[in-house]
C-alpha cells in the first residue's frame, strides 16, 4: 500500500511569513497595489485549493480509520468508532497546514465574504460559517486631506446666482409679453431645475477628486463616454466665449459703442477690446492660481453681486414705488417656452462643471447637506432676485429691453456710487466666472483623452474666447446678442440635457465612492462602453432635436419630428424638446442600470476590503 496516502497533502500556497515576504518584494519593485491584489487572489485562491484537498485527505483518513475500528472491534462497539475523533495524530504538521489554508481566508470573510462564492466549492461553502461583516468604506487617496464643509456650495456657485444676471433674466422675461406670474412662475422653474441638476451634479463631486466629465464614465463606459463627453466639451467651449461675448458687450456699452443690448453691432471698440483683455487676463490669473484664492473670489464677487442688486433694488422702489403696470395678457405656453431657456442659459450651462467644484468636500459629508446649501445657492437666491427685478422692471417693454438694462450695468446716469458699485460688481463676476469657466473647460480636456496640462491650457482657451467673440459681435450681433443666444443655448442644450438626465440618476442610485483607478481603464469596474446609456444618450437627442423649433437659418432642419405631432404651436413655443431629451436621460439608468450600478459597487468594495487586507500586512498604501 503506498503511504503517501496517510499523509497530509503538501500545501500549495505560501505561508504568512512568506507571503508577507512576497508582498512587501512586490510594493518595493513599484507594483504597487494592483501587483499585491494580484497576488493575494492567487494565493487565496491556492489556499482554497489546499483547503479543499485537507478536507478530502481528512474525510478519507477518517473512512479508514473507520473500517479499521469495524474489522477489530466486535459489532456492538460500532458506534464508539463514529464518536471517535477523526483524527487522533497528534501531528503538527496537520495543524499548521490548517491554520495556513485558513489564513486568508479569514481575512476575505471579514472584509468580504462575497469572494468565497467566487473562489470556492460549493461543497465548502456550505461548511464553513459567515462571520459579522464588517463596513468597508471606498478610499479617495486625493481625499484625505479634503476638509470642506457642505455649506462651501453655497459661496461657490454665489457668484453666479449673486450678480446681477438674474436682473438680466426678469428684464428678458419682462420684455416677452408676460404676466407677472407667468414670469415669475418660468424663471423660479427654470432656476429650480437648474441648481437641482448642478446640486446633484456636486454629490459626484463629493466621491471623488474627478473631473465632472471624467466621472460620467461611470455611467456611459471609459469609451464609450468619449462621444458625450466631446459635445459637452465644445459646450463648455461654447459658453466660456459666451461669457466673454457678454463681457465685451456690457464693456462696449460703457463707453457708448456697442447701443443697446439687443441692437444691431457697430464698429469694434478697440478700447473695449483692451479693458476686456485686462479681465480676461485676470481670470487666467484667478484660474491658474484656483484653491482658496479662487474660493475667496467666488464669495467677494457673490456678496457685492447681492448687495448692489438689493441696493439697485432699493433706490427704484423708494424712487418710484412698486410699479403696478403689469400686462394682464401672457401665454403660459410662452412661459414654459422661457423657463426651458432659462434652465438652458443658467443650469445647462454649468452642469457639465457641477462636480468639478465639489472636490474639495470630503467623501463622509451628506450628500442631503451639499444639496441642499447648493438648492439655496442656485435656486432661492436668483429666484428672489428675479422676483425683485420683475417689480422693479415692471414697465419694461421689447422696445427698451437693452436700453434698459444699459442704463442698469453701465451707470448711465452719471458716475454715482451705485454706477460705480454697478461696475465694480460686473467686473468682478466677469472675471470669477471666467475664471471658473476656464478652469473648468480646461479640466474637460482629460475626458476626452487630451493630455494638455491646466497651466497651458487655461491661457491658449482664454486667447481663443477673446478672438471668436470679437468675431462673432461684428457677425452675430446684426440679429441681436439675446435672439442668437437663445438659438444656439436651445440646439446645444438637447445633447447636454440627455447627458445630464443620465448623469445625476446615475449618480443618484449610486451609494459609494468612485474607484478612481477603474476610471482610466477600460477594463476596470466600470468596462469600456456601457451600451444602453451611449445607443440612448443618441437616441435622446435624436428625439429632442426633433422636438424642436428654431428661428434661425442655420437651424430650420430641426423639428423633423414636430411635423408629425397634433399640436405643432405647442412645440414651436415651448422648446419642450430640451425636456423630453432630460427626462429621457433621466430614465435610461433607472430602467436599465440599477443591476449594473449595484453589481459595480459590489466589485468596488470587494476591491476596497482586499485593499484593507493588504493595509494589515503592509501598511498603509494608496
Amino acid at each position: 500500500m503506498d503511504s503517501s496516502q496517510f499523509l497530509p497533502p503538501t500545501p500549495r500556497a505560501l505561508g504568512d511569513q512568506e507571503l508577507q515576504e512576497v508582498l512587501e518584494a512586490a510594493k518595493r519593485d513599484g507594483g504597487g497595489v494592483l501587483a499585491a491584489m494580484q497576488i493575494l487572489e492567487a494565493q487565496a485562491q491556492l489556499r482554497e485549493t489546499d483547503k479543499s484537498e485537507l478536507h478530502a485527505w481528512r474525510v478519507a483518513q477518517s473512512e479508514r480509520e473507520a473500517q479499521a475500528e469495524v474489522v477489530e472491534l466486535p459489532v456492538a462497539t460500532v458506534p464508539q468508532a463514529e464518536e471517535a475523533p477523526v483524527v487522533t495524530l497528534a501531528d503538527p504538521t496537520i495543524s499548521s497546514e490548517e491554520q495556513d489554508a485558513t489564513a486568508a481566508d479569514e481575512l476575505l470573510y471579514e472584509s468580504a465574504p462575497e469572494l468565497v462564492e467566487q473562489v470556492s466549492t460549493p461543497e465548502l461553502v456550505e461548511q464553513v460559517s459567515t462571520p459579522e461583516l464588517v463596513e468597508v468604506t471606498v478610499v479617495v487617496p486625493n481625499k484625505r486631506n479634503a476638509k470642506d464643509s457642505s455649506s462651501s456650495q453655497f459661496w461657490v456657485w454665489l457668484t453666479i446666482s449673486g450678480s446681477l444676471l438674474p436682473f438680466g433674466i426678469a428684464l428678458w422675461l419682462q420684455s416677452l409679453g408676460l404676466t407677472f406670474s407667468q414670469s415669475l412662475v418660468a424663471a423660479a422653474l427654470g432656476l429650480f431645475v437648474s441648481a437641482g441638476v448642478v446640486a446633484i451634479g456636486a454629490i459626484a463631486g463629493k466621491r471623488s477628486s474627478l473631473p465632472t466629465l471624467v466621472l460620467s464614465r461611470a455611467a456611459f463606459g471609459v469609451l464609450g463616454n468619449l462621444a458625450p463627453a466631446t459635445v459637452l466639451v465644445l459646450s463648455r467651449l461654447f459658453w466660456l466665449v459666451v461669457l466673454v461675448f457678454l463681457g465685451y458687450l456690457l464693456i462696449a456699452q460703457s463707453y457708448g459703442s456697442a447701443g443697446s443690448i439687443s441692437g444691431v453691432a457697430t464698429t469694434i471698440s478697440w478700447i473695449s477690446v483692451a479693458v476686456l483683455g485686462i479681465i480676461v487676463t485676470s481670470a487666467v490669473v484667478l484660474s491658474s492660481l484656483g484653491g482658496k484664492t479662487l474660493v475667496w473670489a467666488q464669495r467677494l464677487s457673490g456678496v457685492v453681486g447681492v448687495t448692489v442688486a438689493l441696493t439697485v433694488s432699493s433706490v427704484r422702489i423708494s424712487a418710484s414705488g412698486f410699479n403696478q403696470s403689469f400686462t394682464e395678457q401672457g401665454s403660459w405656453l410662452r412661459a414654459l417656452g422661457a423657463a426651458v431657456v432659462v434652465f438652458a442659459v443658467f443650469g445647462l450651462a454649468w452642469s457639465s462643471a457641477s462636480a468639478d467644484y465639489a472636490s474639495g468636500l470630503p467623501v463622509k459629508v451628506r450628500g442631503w447637506r451639499v444639496v441642499t446649501w447648493a438648492l439655496l445657492s442656485l435656486g432661492l437666491v436668483p429666484t428672489g432676485l428675479a422676483a425683485l427685478g420683475l417689480i422693479i422692471f415692471s414697465d419694461t417693454s421689447s422696445r427698451h429691453f437693452g436700453s434698459t438694462f444699459n442704463a442698469l450695468i453701465a451707470g448711465s446716469d452719471g458716475l454715482t456710487p451705485l454706477g460705480i458699485a454697478a461696475q465694480a460688481s460686473l467686473v468682478l463676476t466677469l472675471v470669477t466666472s471666467i475664471a471658473m469657466s476656464l478652469r473648468s473647460s480646461s479640466l474637460s480636456f482629460e475626458s476626452i483623452r487630451l493630455k494638455i496640462k491646466v497651466s497651458l491650457a487655461t491661457p491658449i482657451l482664454a486667447f481663443v474666447a477673446v478672438g471668436l467673440a470679437i468675431f462673432g459681435f461684428s457677425r452675430l450681433g446684426s440679429a441681436g446678442f439675446w435672439f442668437n443666444l437663445q438659438g444656439y443655448a436651445l440646439v446645444i442644450a438637447v445633447p447636454v440635457a440627455a447627458w445630464s438626465g443620465i448623469f445625476i440618476s446615475d449618480v443618484l442610485i449610486r451609494r459609494i465612492a468612485y474607484h478612481e483607478v477603474s476610471l482610466s481603464r477600460s477594463y476596470g469596474f466600470y468596462r469600456a462602453v456601457n451600451v444602453l446609456n451611449l445607443c440612448g444618450w443618441v437616441v435622446a437627442v435624436a428625439i429632442g432635436w426633433g422636438l424642436l423649433r428654431s428661428e434661425l437659418v442655420e437651424f430650420q432642419w430641426l423639428g423633423y419630428l414636430s411635423d408629425y405631432a397634433s399640436n405643432r404651436e405647442f412645440w414651436s413655443q415651448s422648446n419642450f424638446g430640451v425636456v423630453i431629451a432630460f427626462a429621457i436621460g433621466l430614465l435610461l439608468p433607472v430602467f436599465g442600470g440599477i443591476p449594473r450600478i449595484k453589481r459595480q459597487e459590489a466589485e468596488v468594495l470587494q476591491i476596497e476590503a482586499r485593499r484593507n487586507d493588504l493595509n494589515n500586512v503592509m501598511g498603509d498604501i494608496d
